[in-house]
């Protein structure tokens, strides 16, 4: 009878070998095997409610059967009973500690259970114990979210040599390789993902990121084109789709596709500001703000409607009112968690004294944004506080001993006493900063003079020394905004006694393997600001440089605030802080040229500027 029952179920005659597995258990309940079988068959039959109690009963029946656990475990896996699947599993692997399926179940249980560091242990033991394609997409997925990146970039490379036509594989594979700015590999990732299951929407939609990300503007287009034939109901495709548009300056298409995205999703956030940045993209800026406002009576979307406020009333001038709704970026909800910490201590608002006391600056946001607003920290030392500076990131070296505060603490340092406290950028509320107001004497800071002496002996005195950032940190969302393709500066190349010396650190570099004919840029190798400490050696090499040549990001303030001649690549309607759309001089930093659009997305008339420019400063127009 077992071996009839046996053969029906492996034939997938799932009914008649469930009748006839419970004859042989009426003949014989206590028979614990032909109750594991059963548990097995109402796992294939898509039913773990009733597996789960027949699996109970065979563990019962026997205590010291692993695989009996192992599969209870799957049970309660699959009725998301979590926390009791990883007991089970654990009682497993106390019994047979080799055993792959209650370290794989229980790996799934512990993600489900946002325990990822747990989860990335049980999946790599799995691996150990099977060399399997399954696995090793699981095991990099949780390193991915853990951000070990390049080591989740080694498990999914394993996954594909052992399983190369699964689209997913191909797919996961090149959103690790965007997460190290590997633009090109990760295009050629989904590239292979699409041409294996073209019928996909979601492997189009993922096309567009690294298209998006290399100013490939039109090809993202069709690929979120793609993506919407596929499945019209994709919000996140109709909100790219309206980035890319609102880029290449197609306003009214920008709109439509935003407001299609708000149909299907009316509480997107990413759909509703996209579409206050078409309009502001599109000149209309008091619509743009109008909206804002509208939108702000909804408390889902406030802050981001507050902040975006913010950005349009100080783009164009009025900084009054536009620092006020600036301090809505405290709450939005951003990747990386809680970056304004919550003190016993008041909040300094720029009214009460300071003499005498001690005001604690934390940072925030971006990296370039601490260069930047750096420069108001002696302000509060003139009227007698004791500042104590924590950067955000890897930037304490950097700060510390250039005479812009007290002390400077590491990243997430909160000092043993003070007084008060304030978020950085907040200084400038607290200093009522006006355009005509910021504190622009450069330079700053200063590099190291050992380090410059280091990197003056590697660089040479040869040519005219011109340090190049073409790429800022990617962004799915606004990843094209910043960046430039680096093969619009082969026109300087070509210019006699031109030298290009890249300052790029992770973003962008494989830009360097596709360079146009003739075009050459220098590495200044591994160890180029590859320390605990950023831009320590970025700062002492631009001492070597003629000029410094940059897209909007952390670069080119250091550059600025180091007072080295600095020409930065602008977008068609950039940040506030660059003062509007028109005029080459920043009133941030007087040794700044700022080189900008005339139209969005078109970098070749910025580059033909340039040259013009660096072609008569060197005699050779």
């Amino acid at each position: 009878m077992l071996e009839d029952a046996l053969a029906l179920h492996a034939q997938g005659r799932l009914a008649e070998a469930e009748e006839a597995y419970r004859a042989i258990l009426a003949r014989e309940p206590e028979n614990a095997s032909v109750g594991h079988q059963l548990g097995l068959l109402a796992l294939e039959a898509g039913m773990p409610q009733a597996a789960a109690p027949i699996f109970e009963q065979a563990c019962l029946l026997a205590p010291n059967e692993a695989a009996f656990h192992a599969n209870r475990g799957l049970s309660y896996l699959r009725c998301r009973r979590f926390a009791d699947a990883v007991a089970a599993c654990d009682r497993a692997i106390a019994l047979n500690p080799g055993l792959f399926q209650a370290h794989l179940h229980r790996g799934m249980a512990l993600k489900e259970l946002q325990r990822p560091e747990e989860a990335l242990a049980s999946f790599t033991r799995a691996a150990e114990l099977r060399d399997d394609a399954a696995i090793h997409n699981l095991r990099a997925l949780m390193l991915d979210e853990i951000g070990r990146y390049p080591e989740a970039l080694a498990s999914f490379a394993r996954a594909l040599a052992l399983d190369g036509d699964n689209p997913l594989a191909h797919s996961n594979h090149g959103n690790a390789l965007l997460r190290l700015f590997r633009y090109e590999d990760a295009l050629a990732s989904f590239e292979r993902a699409v041409a294996l299951a073209p019928d996909v929407s979601g492997l189009h939609y993922n096309l567009g990121d690294p298209l998006k990300a290399l100013g490939r503007l039109e090809e993202a287009l069709a690929a979120y084109d793609r993506a919407i034939a596929l499945e019209p109901g994709m919000a996140n495709a109709h909100v790219n789709r309206g980035l890319v548009l609102t880029h290449l300056g197609r306003g009214e298409e920008a709109l439509a596709a935003f407001d299609r995205a708000i149909a299907l999703e009316p509480d997107s956030l990413a759909a509703r500001i996209g579409r206050s940045g078409a309009l502001l993209g599109a000149g209309r800026v008091e619509e743009s703000l109008a909206y804002d406002r509208e939108l702000a009576c909804n408390p889902l979307f406030q802050p981001e409607a507050d902040f975006h406020s913010a950005m349009v009333l100080l783009h164009r001038g009025d900084w009054e009112e536009g620092l006020k709704f600036y301090e809505a970026r405290r709450h939005l909800n951003r990747p990386g968690g809680d970056v304004y910490p919550h003190f016993a201590q008041p909040e300094w608002d720029g009214q009460a004294a300071l003499a005498g006391k001690t005001l604690f600056v934390h940072g925030e946001q971006g990296l370039g944004d601490n260069i930047q607003f750096a420069r108001f920290l002696p302000m509060a030392r003139k009227k007698g506080a004791r500042v104590i500076f924590s950067p955000k990131g890897r930037q304490a070296r950097l700060f510390d001993g250039q005479g812009l505060a007290d002390q400077v603490l590491p990243p997430k340092t909160v000092p043993e006493s003070f007084d008060l406290h304030i978020p950085l950028a907040s200084l400038l509320q607290a200093f009522a900063i006006r355009p005509d107001s910021i504190p622009a004497q450069v330079p700053y800071l200063q590099a190291e003079p050992a380090l410059v002496e280091t990197w003056r002996a590697r660089i040479g005195a040869e040519g005219f020394r011109i340090g190049l950032c073409w790429a800022g940190a990617f962004d799915p969302i606004q990843g094209l905004d910043r960046s430039f393709p680096l093969r619009h500066c082969a026109a300087l190349a070509a210019l006699p006694g031109v030298r290009l010396i890249s300052l790029q650190k992770f973003d962008g570099l494989e830009q360097l393997a596709n360079l146009p004919a003739g075009m050459t840029v220098e590495d200044l190798g591994e160890d180029f600001d590859a320390g605990p400490d950023a831009f320590v050696d970025a700062a002492a090499v631009m001492a070597s440089l003629d000029l410094i040549i940059s897209c909007d990001t952390a670069t080119t303030h250091l550059a600025g605030a180091l007072g080295r001649p600095v020409w930065t690549a602008l977008k068609r309607h950039p940040e506030w802080r660059w003062g509007g759309d028109t005029g080459e001089a920043s009133a941030w930093y007087p040794t700044m040229t700022l080189f900008r659009q005339e139209e969005p997305g078109a970098w070749e008339p910025v580059f033909a500027a340039m040259r013009g420019r660096l072609a008569a400063q060197l005699g050779l127009a």
